[in-house]
């Protein structure tokens, strides 16, 4: 494995479950000392604990990205604790409203002012954040996690679809506005990305179906993300910025 983050910080906010525990597994397994944020505090602990077992460094916090006082202390600790940060990756999202993701016509707009202030809004407050403390650091990099959704005209998730885009937006903003005080930014687009858990819970037939969508032989596992997270937010990915990269098994491809 290689050791392209030693001496790092990289904070997670959603740094447990499937993608987000992958991620900081590697990053940690790299070098990485990782803040390890999620909502979940129990979870977040468990993460950094496992990591902790195999001789990585992490730090376990509670992060609510719709909450700006919870964003605001979940960076004054890592800050104060491993005297700054170098990277910071927004990949929490509250699906807690999928299923009324409708259309416009349908949709209860109380489930869209809840979807937009978590993941809309949440993403920009990270970003808010976590900007001036790269910049403070000399530069580092900014990522995030949006998903094919952005790309494809979908039948149903309208909402889910607009945040995803507008994390494109925002991404390439902050690469425009702070590239020259050091400061990168990027997204990753995921596909469908399975972990061990959900894999059962959707059985064989959805997989199937699943499978055939990407031009891959086999699915996304969380370590792919991983291993694109580990080059976007090491100096190997210095000159890589304002971009957005699909991590999908050829399910969408564009120019």
């Amino acid at each position: 494995m290689l050791n392209r983050f030693e001496g790092k910080v990289i904070a997670i906010a959603g740094g447990s479950g499937g993608i987000g525990s992958g991620v900081s597994h590697r990053l940690a397994e790299e070098g990485a000392v990782v803040i390890v944020g999620d909502i979940n505090l129990n979870a977040a602990e468990q993460t950094a604990a496992e990591i902790a077992a195999k001789g990585g460094r992490a730090m376990p916090l509670k992060i609510d990205i719709g909450d700006e006082a919870s964003v605001t202390s979940f960076i004054k600790i890592a800050v104060s604790t491993h005297g700054g940060i170098d990277g910071f990756y927004v990949n929490a999202v509250d699906s807690s409203h999928s299923r009324d993701d409708s259309d416009p016509v349908a949709i209860d707009m109380a489930a869209y002012d809840h979807m937009m202030h978590v993941n809309s809004r949440g993403y920009f407050l990270c970003t808010r954040h976590a900007v001036p403390q790269l910049i403070a650091r000399g530069g580092g990099c900014m990522l995030y996690t949006s998903s094919g959704a952005a790309f494809v005209g979908l039948p149903n998730r309208p909402v889910y679809a607009m945040i995803k885009s507008g994390i494109h937006a925002l991404s390439r903003h902050v690469a425009s506005r702070f590239g020259k005080q050091g400061v990168r930014s990027n997204v990753i687009a995921p596909g469908l990305i399975l972990h061990p858990v959900m894999a059962a819970a959707l059985g064989p037939q959805f997989l199937e179906e699943g499978l055939k969508g990407v031009k891959a032989p086999r699915l996304g596992q969380p370590k792919d993300i991983a291993a694109m997270a580990a080059l976007l937010l090491s100096d190997d990915g210095a000159f890589v910025t304002g971009q957005v990269i699909s991590v999908d098994g050829g399910a969408t491809m564009r120019p």
